[in-house]
């Protein structure tokens, strides 16, 4: 309303400035980026820097897709002429300005990669470190939680991808009465993997995360050259990406029980009775299950109950083992949450 008032008006006469709305790869075109021209015109053949990525304007679209040959003020468009790399490609809210020539663009976006890279080692440092200044700080204090991190190296289509996957990744939290895991994204880019990602994940100990991209060349020779150490996770759906890292974090949260795996069985009913309580109704799939083994139960790859027995019946009489290809109703100690298509394992030390 004040700037019709006071008739406000932007300088078109001048190089542009603006900022990245939006970034990603497109097949054929390489990075491109959606951009509002806050002041000057844009023009095709501007030499320009945003972050720590530069380029040579090749292309404006409007939001129709037809091509353009300059952008004022107040004008959204597409950026067709990075020239650097999926891996430093301008992220969301990066400020773009037009520079005099490539030389300058090159060297002001190298600086700004190299500030990048020193925050990014900086936040590497500081990720391997927390978790034992945590547990030290933690020796002696009364009902403090142990906190654990599940680091995660995340590459998507869009920076707005990364953003949105980040901001729900990292408000993961499980926890039980001693401890809690929190999901950490330690490195994200827009992109395909490169093998710098892998070699990060792989110095991390980080889970890899592709959503929506793929892995480039030297990525892939980079992980079989790591025999199995990291492996790249292919997604399309967000929620998949979640239910997949809750997974991951109450595995880590509850490990693996003591002993070998020696049987596991499907919970095919679930009864109420009386005093027992609620009673699963199993068949045994694998191996044996023992009514003295420690028991675990899976939900998918959620870890619902780790402990042990309380009842191992066959057709109403107590026994101390079932072997596979039996059926039999279990409950179990001081829980009641079991459910049709849990998972139970039994491992004997």
């Amino acid at each position: 309303l004040q700037a019709d008032l006071l008739d406000l008006k932007a300088n078109p006469d001048r190089p542009a400035t603006g900022t990245v709305i939006e970034a990603g790869v497109e097949k054929g075109l390489g990075v491109c980026a959606t951009t509002l021209v806050e002041r000057g015109t844009l023009k095709v053949g501007d030499v320009f820097t945003a972050g720590a990525a530069w380029g040579k304007c090749r292309a404006l679209q409007d939001e129709f897709g037809n091509s353009l040959e300059e952008a004022g003020p107040s004008t959204p468009v597409r950026l067709v002429g990075w020239t650097t790399g999926a891996d430093r490609a301008p992220r969301a809210g990066d400020a773009l300005s037009v520079v005099p020539d490539e030389p300058t663009a090159r060297k002001l976006a190298d600086a700004r990669n190299e500030l990048a890279n020193q925050a990014r080692d900086a936040k590497l440092r500081a990720a391997s470190s927390s978790g034992f200044d945590k547990f030290m700080a933690n020796l002696g204090g009364e009902g403090i939680k142990e906190e654990r991190t599940f680091p995660i190296v995340l590459k998507a289509d869009t920076a707005g991808s990364v953003e949105a996957i980040t901001s729900s990744l990292e408000g993961l939290d499980v926890q039980d009465d001693v401890s809690r895991v929190k999901a950490k994204v330690i490195y994200s880019g827009v992109g395909d993997l490169t093998k710098s990602d892998i070699a990060v994940a792989s110095v991390q100990g980080a889970f890899v995360v592709a959503f929506n991209v793929g892995s480039n060349a030297a990525a892939m020779d980079e992980e079989r050259r790591l025999s199995g150490a990291v492996r790249t996770n292919y997604y399309s759906v967000v929620y998949d990406v979640l239910e997949e890292i809750e997974g991951k974090l109450q595995k880590v949260l509850s490990p693996t029980p003591d002993g070998e795996l020696v049987g596991t069985a499907v919970v095919k009913q679930c009864f109420d009775i009386g005093k027992l309580g609620k009673v699963a109704g199993c068949g045994v799939e694998t191996g044996w299950i023992r009514k003295s083994a420690n028991i675990r139960v899976m939900r998918g790859d959620a870890i619902m109950y780790q402990g042990r027995l309380r009842t191992l019946r066959s057709v109403k009489v107590d026994v101390e083992r079932i072997d596979a290809g039996s059926d039999c109703g279990l409950s179990f100690r001081d829980w009641e949450e079991v459910e049709v298509g849990d998972i139970v394992e039994a491992y004997e030390e």
